[in-house]
């Protein structure tokens, strides 16, 4: 179908929108520019995002959002229930629906939910249940940065300029109280420290342990700061091994937080260094510089969404990046078991890349 024309989605029809937003909270980040654009062409419309937990603790905060679903969709739910329960959102009357995920399944499902207007894109077959589908081909789902991937989605409503920049993701409640939260991190508002976040969705992609221990040992020599340690209860082990190579009160360890308390130490902290991971994009979100580890993965595609000088990307830029990650069928790994375009970036790389930034962000 063509692009949707003034007399087919007149604005002042629109009173209601949702947004059915990517699974993973990296993708949902990265989306965040589309949703700003909606938000401004639709100033007096309600705006509602179907998110899968834990991504909806976040934009349950955010400005531009005035109310936030969640899609309850994991390994015990059936077809069924799956169904059942999007039919049962038919009863918000949804007028325009954006389906930011390619599955066929998100398709279906926003289609079950009655949105009279659905975009997307014409990916695995699911043209049927939208009634604008998008062209794509393989080459721009592999090679396009997802910031653009996911506005040219909007096309059909000439979106105009993607938005620069993110807007503020706190409310008028301003979110969490810091004081409150670095109490939990054992941090005042005075201390200088860092977030160093390890972990990733999979083993394969990390960084390794012993490595980050390395570099937090320059880190706590050379800049006299505090680590903290993100992660969630799966990573506590990995967390703990980095903790025991580092000198004693100078590397702490997270406790159990939301996604938003989390964002706020993000916040807080004068320096992100991790992986290519949804933490990195939860720093990026909240403008923190941010020194970025990809292996498999590559920044022209999943990088963060930040000014130049505000980030130090780590990479080999080798040329079968971003991979599949279907490890390890495609490449060999090394002998411990990791990618060679991630073996091969020495803690003297990421260094220098911590050391490039401090310099010029003349980060204390």
């Amino acid at each position: 179908m063509g692009a949707i024309t003034t007399s087919s989605l007149d604005k002042e029809e629109i009173h209601h929108l949702a947004l059915w937003m990517p699974n993973w909270i990296g993708d949902v980040v990265l989306a965040l520019p589309a949703l700003q654009s909606l938000r401004g062409q639709y100033p007096n419309a309600r705006l509602t995002a179907i998110v899968r937990p834990p991504s909806d603790e976040v934009l349950s905060s955010h400005p531009a959002i005035d109310s936030v679903i969640r899609f309850p969709r994991n390994q015990r739910d059936g077809l069924l229930a799956q169904v059942n329960y999007a039919r049962g959102l038919s009863k918000y009357r949804f007028d325009l629906g954006v389906v930011f995920p390619n599955s066929f399944h998100s398709a279906l499902m926003f289609a079950l939910a009655g949105a009279r207007f659905r975009m997307g894109y014409a990916t695995e077959r699911r043209g049927i249940f939208l009634t604008h589908p998008l062209p794509v081909t393989n080459v721009a789902k592999k090679t396009e940065y997802r910031v653009d991937y996911f506005y040219k989605i909007l096309t059909p409503v000439n979106p105009g300029p993607r938005p620069d920049q993110f807007d503020s993701i706190w409310s008028k409640d301003g979110g969490p109280v810091l004081e409150e939260v670095l109490r939990k991190i054992r941090v005042n508002s005075n201390d200088l420290f860092v977030t160093l976040h390890p972990g990733t969705s999979k083993p394969e992609r990390a960084w390794h342990a012993e490595r980050f221990g390395v570099l937090c040992q320059k880190l706590i020599k050379e800049y006299r700061m505090k680590i903290i340690l993100l992660g969630n209860e799966r990573e506590h082990g990995l967390l703990e091994k980095i903790q025991g190579l580092c000198p004693p009160e100078t590397t702490y360890i997270v406790p159990r937080l939301n996604l938003l308390e989390i964002t706020r130490v993000l916040e807080a902290s004068q320096l992100f260094i991790g992986n290519d991971s949804g933490m990195m994009h939860l720093a990026a979100l909240v403008g923190t510089p941010i020194v970025g580890i990809f292996g498999p993965g590559h920044p022209g595609t999943t990088g963060p969404y930040l000014l130049p000088e505000k980030q130090e990307i780590v990479t080999r830029q080798y040329p079968c990046s971003p991979c599949r990650q279907r490890f390890f069928k495609e490449c060999k790994p090394s002998p411990y078991h990791k990618p060679l375009c991630l073996e091969d970036i020495s803690v003297k790389d990421v260094s220098e890349a911590v050391e490039r930034i401090v310099k010029r962000l003349e980060i204390p």
